[in-house]
C-alpha cells in the first residue's frame, strides 16, 4: 500500500510565507489547502506553482464547473479521499 504524505497545516511550516500560502489556500479562492499542504512540505516548490495556479484558476482562465471536474479526477487518479 502506498504511503500517504500528511500534509501540512498552517502554522506547521517553519516558513512563514508557507504558513500564509496554506491559509490562503484553505479560505481563499482554492479552499482546499490539503494539495498545498504536501506541496509545501517543499517550500520552494510551493512558492513556485502558487503563481501558476493562480494564473489558471483564481484569474477566472477555467471556468469553475470545469475547475472542480479537474479536481475530481486528479482526486480518482490519485485514489486520495477528495
Amino acid at each position: 500500500m502506498p504511503t500517504r504524505i500528511r500534509p501540512l497545516s498552517h502554522g506547521e511550516s517553519h516558513d512563514p510565507e508557507v504558513n500564509q500560502m496554506l491559509a490562503d489556500g484553505r479560505d481563499g479562492w482554492w479552499e482546499d489547502s490539503a494539495m498545498f499542504g504536501v506541496i509545501g512540505r517543499n517550500p520552494q516548490l510551493l512558492k513556485a506553482i502558487i503563481p501558476v495556479f493562480v494564473s489558471f484558476f483564481g484569474q477566472g482562465s477555467v471556468e469553475p464547473h470545469i475547475h472542480e471536474m479537474m479536481r475530481l479526477k486528479t482526486g480518482q487518479i490519485n485514489d486520495c479521499a477528495y
